[in-house]
């Protein structure tokens, strides 16, 4: 784990992982939680069982959760991590009452919403509220899940680790998805595992610490371009395994075949190194979840 970086967050997940505790939050420095929010009520639904909830599926296989948001000003606005050949296309939401069982949950934001620095250069967004109503996300329907204001179920933990950032491709350093990637890759074990994933409530105040938007846009556009090409893979793939850490070791392999496959572009040699060495890590976390758990 590099120094002063973000991937010091898998210290604090393993902790978490070795207190015995029943659920993790993920929570940035500049998320604050505000006196009518239950942050651990609410969160606590990872732990919950089956239960009824609002189930949406989308047409185009992603879910724009930034609709659950009210804005200052009417205009398309996407999470960070959201591709963008699903952008600016109709999504049909279908609503259905459903009885799911919701592994990771991810708490949404007032006044500065999570985006990536393209979007931040050409707008500057604003939320004034939550509209009210969360959502759980389909089987077959995907959203970004950064680490501002989210939890896990203690089970899914071993699928939660925070990829490594800042290795060159192309000639590009690659920051700020480490937290994007994680989170689709955990997304790919719960659905394979029949769970699922809530987005709405609880609600923080996101104070957006100073940011360098040109700064942010170079260092994300790498990882902006390989998402597209590594999207469409992972919704289709089919893991193995009964259990988080199973399922999760699958995936790693998963990974190391499939970016053999990719060529052009950002698909290069070093490129592929990269993900061999993300798969790799992926592994030895495991190793530490198990010695953790003593299985």
């Amino acid at each position: 784990m590099p120094f002063d970086s973000d991937n010091r967050r898998n210290v604090g997940y393993l902790l978490a992982l070795a207190s015995g505790t029943d659920f993790l939050i993920s929570i940035d420095d500049d998320n604050y939680c505000t006196e009518e929010e239950d942050i651990f009520g609410q969160h606590a639904v990872v732990c919950g069982g089956a239960a009824e909830h609002t189930v949406t599926a989308s047409a185009t296989g992603f879910f724009n959760i930034c609709s659950l948001l009210e804005f200052d000003k009417p205009a398309p606005v996407y999470p960070r991590g959201f591709p963008y050949f699903a952008r600016h296309k109709e999504e049909n939401p279908l609503l259905a009452r459903e009885s799911v069982a919701v592994h990771m949950n991810a708490g949404l934001w007032t006044l500065d919403p999570d985006i990536d620095g393209i979007t931040w250069l050409v707008a500057l967004p604003h939320i004034k509220s939550f509209k009210g109503a969360s959502i759980v996300l389909a089987r077959d329907t995907w959203s970004p899940i950064n680490t501002q204001n989210t939890a896990l179920a203690r089970d899914a933990i071993p699928a939660y680790y925070f990829i490594k950032m800042g290795y060159p491709i192309a000639g590009m350093p690659i920051d700020r998805y480490g937290d994007i990637f994680s989170g689709y890759f955990a997304q790919a074990c719960i659905k394979h595992l029949g769970g699922a994933v809530r987005v709405g409530t609880p609600v923080a105040e996101h104070r957006r610490n100073s940011h360098n938007y040109l700064k942010d846009a170079a260092n994300e556009l790498a990882c902006i371009l390989l998402l597209e090409e590594l999207l469409p893979w992972l919704r289709e793939l089919r893991l193995s395994g009964a259990t988080f850490m199973d399922a999760y070791a699958s995936l790693s392999f998963e990974i190391e075949a499939a970016v053999e496959r990719f060529h052009g572009g950002l698909w290069t040699d070093p490129t592929r190194g990269y993900f061999h060495q993300v798969a790799y890590y992926m592994r030895s976390w495991l190793s530490a979840c198990r010695r953790i758990l003593g299985s």
